[in-house]
């Protein structure tokens, strides 16, 4: 019978306590190129600065036991951020109706076709083509005529105009990964102070509150159930001595319904999605010009969104400060994770018992009969 400090590994391999082997220290102690090249220092830098370090900290945490924690600083960035957003989409939409009232000059000055947005060789011989002018002489150099002049002139002040538009939707993207951060940072600490605001048997935990927003599909209508519960689990008007009677009781603002609306039609109605889906077939003039107005409208979607996502986390922030008035400042303990093998055990054993039931009731009736 062997021991509990058995050691499996072969006689050879086993390190006896307090004695060393320079054999084995030699090899133990040498490390590979990649190895030898790693700076300690530089990776915990790269881990604080890229947020990892901090991600790894609260995933250690978060089963510890813990209190309210008031999003007041996460309110503010996002504030700032969806502020940003909004401003910018309407930067977007104006120079994007400015773009339409080119065009629309452009085709009372004659003009047939929309001139290339950026200004090379090929694409003027080809812009004058389309205007049933040659600008090009035998040598293929340019020519200086009235006519040719004027085309340079309309693709000058399109590429201007295109050129503002390409700045402000890039300046979007950018402000988008920003709100991605501030957004899903504020979800997860709303979502973590239900517990701590007496309100127990949330459906999401705080990771899925967040996790529901990079998921395609599922994003148009999750993210609406999470906000449906925050909003709920934070009203202050519910009673807080039983800690389930705010999924009965509690209230859910229009806004919710209101931002996951835009949210949803934004998704299928954008700048992207008019470029490569609703109006990507450009034939002629005027289907540029529809196009462009189209954009207009899908800019103010992008700004009336983030006005809209901006009201509903003042608006749950607000409820969560009222509520943590009202029920104290209270340690919690958030519930262990579920695992899936001990969960499939239990049930293998609830089914196994089942069954032997069945059995013996089966067997006694077999007897009755006889």
């Amino acid at each position: 019978m062997q021991s509990g400090n058995y050691d499996p590994r072969p006689p050879e391999d086993r390190d006896l306590a307090g004695t060393i082997d320079p054999k084995r220290t030699s090899r133990v102690t040498r490390r590979s190129k990649a190895t030898s090249e790693t700076n300690p220092a530089a990776d915990g830098m790269l881990r604080r600065l890229s947020g990892r370090s901090d991600l790894d900290r609260a995933k250690a945490m978060r089963y510890e036991p813990y209190s309210y924690e008031s999003n007041s600083t996460q309110l503010r960035w996002v504030v700032i951020s969806l502020a940003a957003w909004s401003v910018v989409a309407l930067w977007l939409a104006w120079v994007d109706f400015s773009t339409l009232g080119v065009l629309s000059d452009l085709q009372d000055q004659g003009f047939t076709s929309v001139p290339p947005a950026t200004l090379t060789p090929q694409s003027m011989i080809e812009f004058a083509d389309r205007e049933g002018m040659s600008c090009i002489d035998a040598a293929d150099v340019f020519l200086a005529t009235n006519e040719c002049n004027r085309l340079f002139d309309a693709q000058n002040i399109y590429e201007g105009v295109k050129g503002q538009s390409s700045l402000a939707f890039v300046t979007l993207m950018g402000l988008l990964l920003v709100n991605m951060f501030a957004f899903g940072s504020f979800t997860h600490r709303a979502s973590r102070n239900l517990l701590t605001l007496k309100s127990s048997g949330q459906g999401f935990t705080p990771e899925k509150a967040v996790m529901w927003f990079f998921i395609p599909f599922m994003n148009l209508y999750k993210p609406w159930q999470v906000f449906r519960e925050l909003f709920k689990g934070s009203d202050p008007l519910v009673t807080t001595s039983d800690k389930l009677k705010w999924k009965t009781a509690g209230k859910v603002s229009n806004l919710v319904h209101f931002w996951a609306g835009i949210f949803v039609l934004v998704f299928i109605y954008n700048p992207i999605t008019i470029g490569r889906v609703w109006h990507s077939v450009r034939l002629t003039f005027t289907d540029s010009v529809i196009a462009h107005q189209r954009l207009v409208i899908a800019d103010l979607l992008l700004a009336l969104l983030g006005i809209a996502a901006l009201l509903v986390v003042i608006e749950l922030h607000k409820r969560q400060e009222l509520r943590h008035v009202k029920v104290g400042n209270i340690t919690v303990t958030p519930p262990p994770p579920v695992d899936p093998l001990h969960e499939a055990l239990k049930e293998g054993i609830r089914r196994k018992e089942l069954d032997n039931r069945n059995f013996r009731l089966g067997g006694h009736d077999r007897k009755d009969e006889r």
